[in-house]
């Protein structure tokens, strides 16, 4: 699809948790099936940013996080592929674990699953292009 065809623009807010050289991921359900993806998701309208991260950590982990500083943005064009119309903004946290432990088989609704993956896992798993654009980032290399 063409950018003029574009109705929607999604911005969403995604933690970066990292614990002795893995990083947290979710399995999120889509139309499509399931991808692999950093525990966030969209922001609220009068939503602040940071205390999004914090409440999507919280109902896909069970996690209570401290955010951190702001790692990465979106740098390139990117086009929601199980939404044609919508084009992604992804914005990335580095957050701090403050309590909790992780609950692993899911939140019942839209994560499957939470794992903690090592950097030689990750191409192995279904990744969306505008998470791959932070995967191959330079700060998310220095991370693991």
């Amino acid at each position: 699809m063409s950018p003029h065809r574009l109705t929607k623009f999604r911005i969403a807010v995604y933690g970066v948790l990292v614990e002795g050289g893995r990083v947290l991921l979710t399995d999120t359900r889509v139309p499509s099936g399931i991808i692999t993806n950093f525990p966030g998701g969209g922001l609220e309208l009068g939503e602040a940013p940071l205390e999004a991260v914090a409440r999507e950590f919280r109902e896909e982990t069970t996690l209570e996080v401290r955010v951190g500083e702001l790692l990465f943005c979106s740098q390139l064009f990117q086009q929601n592929p199980e939404y044609p119309h919508e084009q992604l903004m992804h914005i990335y946290y580095r957050v701090h674990r403050v309590s909790g432990d992780v609950q692993k088989d899911g939140n019942k609704d839209d994560v499957a699953q939470a794992t903690w993956v090592a950097r030689h896992e990750l191409p192995t798993r279904r990744i969306l292009a505008v998470d791959q654009e932070f995967i191959n980032s330079p700060v998310f290399q220095a991370l693991l």
